[in-house]
């Protein structure tokens, strides 16, 4: 293949990366607009955040097998027919609320299969075309994860809400959906070009040696291990914006920051990987970020420090990743794409399955679990539906999202100990919503006529109400307010903080493993890159690194 071939398939696959971090950042600015329009809580934004995964983890999995059986254009194409419909979708919540979360679950779980068939396709391809600097290029290549990020984050913070730079932009769809952009960028590199042969399409269908790595028991520990990273990365990286939401004035930034310098150490550190044992690097990029994680869930009151301590994080998760699929391309190259599927699924499943939602249980629990220590009224104004559970774990009485997203947009007043209860009276009146976008003038001189005189109104129309007893609740959050406010805030960082410094367990767990796996390869004379010769046997690859 020549190099503009190559070149033309190196870049389309990195915006393919580019196009699912945009979605995927944007969508993280999310919780507080869905919570107030669709009231969905929580633990329902998590599971819709663990959908984006869940269907990347099964489909990279039998998406490596089926790019080995039918080639990487077909699937390429199919990913891209999937991440259209993924994004047209988004646009229909707003006309059906009622159904708006499953709605966005299955635009979420599309998303997640067009990511999982991209990354099926793109990393055994640019291992294939890059054959003496795998670990290296496929650096460069996830570099366009955390620069769709940016990308997506800085869009979000532009025209996503209430603290937007530009404008809080009515119709959240847009940016939300903006990824499909990118998606025609890339379909036009790649599509008129020629693909190399996978692996299986070349071995004569040899499925006996590409299905070899799982009879090791050292692959089946770094599907564990892999299991952990998307928990840890993924997992984290879908709950930042909401976890800091209370913590700075455009909390998307955070997200955006840590993604810039996990680009850049991604895109220009590439050769540092190659030249070092990546068991090593993976095993201290552990133990930095469970420092890192411990010490977000930390009292943090300065941005400063706030930003210190995702900068120490993103030094440990910049590179697991990556590195993971170097490991699986360097020592089980006769398995082509099956083996980073594999890898990929492991990680994708567990932030699906698992991660998602269990970082929303932790937050959401240990949130209504401090507000009603710190004051039990105020618990039961804020309080939502039935006690909800997690697994084996115990249940809890969570708190009505819409109120709490509200609470948390709510700024005290100038030259005044008040809060602006807008938001308030706007899940009162949905009117009032669009008022606020079609004459701002007019909504402020009705906010302006007092909150007493507003609350009389509005007590007069509970009889019309569906929902007299939602009503009501409102009613008394706006009359409780200036008390009320401050302590589900606080409730709200804690239970954020308490989800980070329980998360930062599992990358402690993940650098047990890779000790192990330091000391395993110490034992067999350190860590080789293998190949596969000509007669279908693993050799030492004759330019390696030795460590």
């Amino acid at each position: 293949m020549d190099d503009s071939s190559r070149n033309k398939l190196m870049w389309a696959s990195f915006l393919t990366l580019v196009a699912s971090g945009v979605g995927f950042a944007v969508r993280t600015a999310m919780g507080g607009i869905w919570g107030a329009d669709f009231n969905i809580d929580g633990q329902q934004f998590g599971q819709i955040m663990g959908a984006g995964f869940l269907g990347f983890g099964v489909m990279i999995f039998f998406g490596g097998i089926l790019t080995e059986k039918f080639g990487y254009k077909k699937l390429l194409m199919a990913a891209f027919a999937l991440h259209l419909l993924s994004g047209v979708m988004l646009f229909v919540p707003r006309y059906s609320p009622d159904n708006a979360f499953t709605i966005l679950y299955w635009s979420v779980f599309l998303f997640s299969i067009a990511q999982g068939l991209y990354e099926a396709v793109i990393n055994p391809l640019i291992a294939q075309l890059y054959p003496d600097n795998k670990t290296h290029y496929l650096n460069i290549l996830h570099a366009g994860w955390p620069a769709g990020m940016i990308l997506g984050g800085l869009l979000a913070a532009a025209l996503v809400g209430d603290a937007a730079w530009i404008t809080n932009l009515s119709y959240w769809e847009l940016p939300l959906a903006s990824f499909m952009l990118l998606l025609f960028v890339y379909a036009f590199l790649a599509f008129p070009q020629e693909f190399p042969e996978t692996v299986g399409e070349s071995s004569s269908g040899n499925w006996g040696l590409i299905f070899s790595c799982f009879a090791s028991p050292v692959f089946i520990l770094l599907i564990f291990l892999h299991g952990c990273i998307g928990y840890v990365e993924l997992g984290v990286d879908s709950w930042t914006t909401n976890l800091m939401k209370n913590l700075l004035p455009n909390s998307i930034l955070i997200l955006v920051y840590t993604s810039f310098l996990m680009f850049i150490l991604r895109f220009f550190a590439g050769p540092i990987v190659h030249k070092i044992n990546p068991i090593g690097l993976l095993f201290v990029s552990s133990v930095i970020g469970c420092l890192g994680l411990f010490w977000l869930g930390t009292p943090i009151e300065s941005v400063f420090t706030i930003f210190a301590a995702a900068t120490f994080y993103s030094l440990g998760k910049a590179f697991f990743w990556p590195t993971m699929l170097g490991v699986a391309g360097e020592r089980y190259p006769q398995s082509g794409s099956v083996a980073m599927g594999a890898l990929g699924a492991a990680g994708m499943l567990t932030v699906g399955l698992i991660a998602g939602e269990a970082i929303g249980y932790k937050q959401a629990s240990n949130a209504s679990a401090k507000l009603a220590e710190i004051s039990s009224e105020t618990f039961d104004r804020y309080k939502g539906g039935e006690e909800k559970g997690y697994l084996f774990l115990p249940k809890y009485a969570p708190l009505a999202a819409n109120l709490v997203a509200t609470a948390n947009s709510s700024k005290q007043l100038e030259d005044s100990k008040d809060y602006d209860v807008a938001g308030y009276f706007k899940l009162l009146d949905p009117t009032l919503e669009e008022l606020s976008r079609t004459d701002p003038e007019k909504f402020e001189q009705k906010m302006k006529s007092g909150t007493a005189s507003l609350l009389a109104e509005y007590e007069k129309k509970i009889s019309d109400q569906k929902d007299p007893e939602s009503y009501k609740q409102i009613l008394e959050c706006i009359r409780n307010a200036n008390k009320d406010i401050s302590q589900v805030q606080a409730a709200d960082i804690y239970g954020g903080r308490r989800a980070l410094t329980l998360t930062a367990y599992v990358p402690a767990i993940m650098a047990i493993g890779f000790l192990i796996l330091m000391l395993y390869f110490k034992s067999i004379g350190g860590y080789k890159v293998l190949e596969v010769a000509e007669d279908g046997t693993l050799r030492e690859a004759t330019d390696h690194h030795d460590s």
